[in-house]
């Protein structure tokens, strides 16, 4: 036996390696015993045949050299390829035209993990025919879940199975049965259909998508994903992937959804039609490949258009809850051993809005910034950085913005590197210019401000941990400050950029204290990590500036509960607070996290504070069973935005899950603020067999929820 493995692991070797070859070999046949009688021979004992597609053994063999029959007997095993093997008790094949029969069958896909099983299979170069047959990917012994079917074909090229009357199985309690079932074994990037979508809306009806994907090449494929809603309207969406370069990849989305006339008129929207655009390219190396002096250079492109919010709501059946504010992004960068060159652009479409025209735009913001570097001596050190920045609007008052921000710092240190001390001289310049709605308006300003730095960093081993701490002043002082023109604060902050034309903390006399430790057990594991930060301001009315301390305590390597504060002295109480608990280990993850901001103190205006709690928690504490739950609560709206709660089964070979979930989605309305939500609720339950795929069922009532 020993002897008759080594010769198949040999043999084996063998046909991996002529795999390749395109030369037709004589067929080889090893046994304890082999005769010859004419053109026949008979092996018997430890058989083992050899050819260029097949490797097989068995108890006994015949084999005519002339014509390629082959017959065998009793436990055969053949492999074929690297990815087929089969069983069987008695087999005829021919080894020129590879057409033959085997009964009974047990066939083996590893690629995919599939097996099966029939009581007799006619086979060819191509496909396999078989009867009476059961297909599962489970356990051969007692699967989870079985086909049965009385007639089948596979094709060993397309990998494709076809099955013929097919009854599903869960366990040995039939399910339900179909005329015809086909799926795909192959696991590669190729051409087919994806798996669909289906979902039940008491207001939208039944939902169906069918994603349909073209993979004709390794470098772009396309996604088409036609949908119907009954009682809502039609839509087709699609995405176009690519791959252009060693360096870059990228995708454009785009879709359009028509409404039926009576949804319309029913949920009061704003919009029959909701169509938009998605582009997104990522390269990090658009010139540097071609010029040496470009040490390093990047191109991000993400741009979206979309007519209003239900553009979102309408491209798949998911309870998701999407940002008023969509951002579009074009940004390049080149960066040089000292140099660096940026150009950025900001486009804003504001959902909420019945039009943009007075929406502020950055296009595009101009950046030059020479990394610090020495000047005469080593521990004297200067940085430059420029930026030029275009707001603009159809409507409303635009500007240029042109910025200079020079320091040049000495820097040393004391007693053998113990204290750290840095001095540094900081010019600050800028001239904007207003656009002709303000008559030839302008803001010039200049000012020069002292920074000091002095600072420890230390470290210090104990019996039972490991101890490192950072202490720092740092001390700023306005030495010089010129200011001509206008400046249209309020004009250049709202909801979408907070920009201030001149940086207010130059101007003002302050100290600012920052405190950091970490502590970590003697495995090196971190237990404890503490950062303390408060400001001093001179000149201000009310001196200090909040403290704001944040505090990270690691329980063990699962556990860490974590407290970032704000305190404002001005108001004596909490202007923000962030509390978090998180937990995971291989069977329980748990994450809490309470925010509160109080937007009096954030803004110094009055308006509604902000308190929102996140939760997602869930188990496997049961095998191969998976409990999850997740909500997000508006404390002060007193109102879900979404929670959900299901439970996920998985075995090797299939899953099912089934899910509630409850959401608040914004839509698109003719009422006067323009946003109000679609309460949605419903539950999902999916199945997943691997590896033919899965398939769901959604069902949600909806409410509409006035904001």
């Amino acid at each position: 036996m020993l002897a008759k493995f080594f010769i198949f692991l040999t043999l084996s070797c063998a046909l991996l390696q002529a795999a390749d070859k395109p030369k037709e070999q004589d067929v080889e046949m090893l046994a304890k015993t082999v005769t010859k009688d004419g053109d026949v021979a008979h092996a018997i004992g430890n058989v083992v045949v050899y050819s260029p597609q097949y490797l097989i053994t068995a108890d006994e063999a015949y084999y005519n050299y002339v014509t390629g029959d082959l017959e065998l007997f009793g436990n055969i095993t053949m492999l074929e390829g690297v990815n087929y093997a089969s069983r069987s008790g008695h087999s005829k094949l021919n080894l020129k035209t590879k057409k033959g029969t085997s009964d009974p069958l047990f066939f083996f896909d590893e690629s995919s993990s599939v097996w099966l099983k029939c009581e007799n299979a006619v086979l060819d170069a191509e496909t396999y025919i078989t009867q009476k047959s059961i297909v599962s990917s489970c356990n051969t012994q007692d699967p989870d879940w079985k086909i049965v079917f009385t007639t089948g074909e596979f094709n060993k090229e397309s990998k494709w199975m076809h099955l013929y009357n097919p009854v599903f199985y869960a366990g040995d309690v039939p399910v339900f049965y179909l005329p015809y079932f086909a799926f795909s074994t192959d696991r590669t990037r190729r051409t087919g259909l994806l798996r669909p979508d289906f979902g039940m809306s008491d207001s939208e009806g039944l939902y169906y998508m069918q994603p349909i994907y073209f993979a004709p090449a390794v470098d772009w494929d396309l996604e088409l994903r036609p949908q119907i809603r009954t009682n809502r309207g039609e839509g087709l969406h699609a995405t176009y992937r690519f791959v252009d370069t060693a360096y870059s990849k990228g995708e454009i989305t785009t879709g359009y959804f028509k409404e039926q006339s009576h949804y319309v008129d029913e949920e009061n929207l704003k919009n029959d039609a909701h169509y938009g655009f998605h582009l997104q390219y990522d390269r990090s190396a658009l010139l540097s490949t071609q010029y040496s002096q470009i040490q390093e250079d990047g191109l991000w492109v993400d741009i979206h258009y979309l007519n209003d919010i239900d553009y979102y709501n309408t491209k798949d059946n998911e309870d998701t809850t999407y940002d008023k504010l969509a951002v579009s992004r074009l940004n390049y960068y080149i960066k040089q051993e000292q140099d660096y060159f940026g150009f950025y652009t900001k486009y804003y479409i504001d959902t909420s809005k019945s039009s943009n025209k007075d929406t502020l735009q950055e296009l595009p913001t101009l950046q030059y910034h020479r990394f610090t570097s020495p000047i005469l001596w080593d521990n004297l050190l200067y940085s430059v950085d420029y930026q030029a920045k275009n707001y603009t609007r159809e409507e409303g008052i635009t500007a240029l913005q042109n910025e200079i921000n020079t320091p040049v710092t000495f820097y040393t240190s004391f007693f053998d590197d113990y204290v750290h001390a840095s001095a540094s001289e900081n010019i600050y310049m800028t001239y904007v210019s207003y656009g002709e709605e303000t008559d030839g308006s302008y803001l010039k300003h200049y000012s020069n401000y002292h920074r000091f730095n002095l600072f420890t960093d230390l470290a210090k081993s104990y019996d039972t941990f490991f101890h490192t701490m950072y202490i720092g002043l740092e001390h700023t002082v306005p030495s010089y400050s010129k200011t001509e023109g206008t400046q249209y604060n309020n004009t250049f902050k709202n909801a979408v950029t907070s920009e201030d034309m001149i940086p207010l903390d130059l101007e003002e006399k302050n100290t600012a204290f920052q405190f950091k430790q970490f502590f970590y057990d003697m495995d090196g594991e971190k237990k404890l990590s503490h950062s303390l930060k408060q400001a001093y301001y001179y000149d201000k009315e009310y001196h200090y500036g909040d403290l704001e301390n944040d505090v990270k305590y690691y329980l063990n390597e699962h556990f860490y509960i974590g407290d970032t504060v704000h305190y404002s002295h001005r108001y004596d109480q909490l202007s923000r607070n962030q509390i978090s608990l998180n937990y995971q280990e291989p069977i329980y993850k748990v994450s809490l996290r309470h925010t509160y901001i109080d937007t009096t103190y954030e803004n110094n205006t009055e308006g509604k504070d902000y308190s929102y709690v996140t939760l997602y928690a869930e188990t496997a504490y049961w095998d191969h069973f998976t409990l999850f739950s997740a909500i997000n609560y508006d404390v002060e709206d007193d109102l879900f935005k979404s929670w959900s709660l299901g439970f996920k089964k998985v075995k090797k070979c299939w899953d099912y899950s089934l899910v509630y979930r409850d959401s608040n989605t914004p839509k698109q309305t003719t009422s006067t603020n323009g946003i109000d939500s679609v309460n949605k609720r419903g539950v999902m339950l999916m199945f997943n067999l691997y590896p033919m795929g899965s398939f769901s069922y959604d069902f949600k009532t909806e409410s509409e929820q006035k904001q």
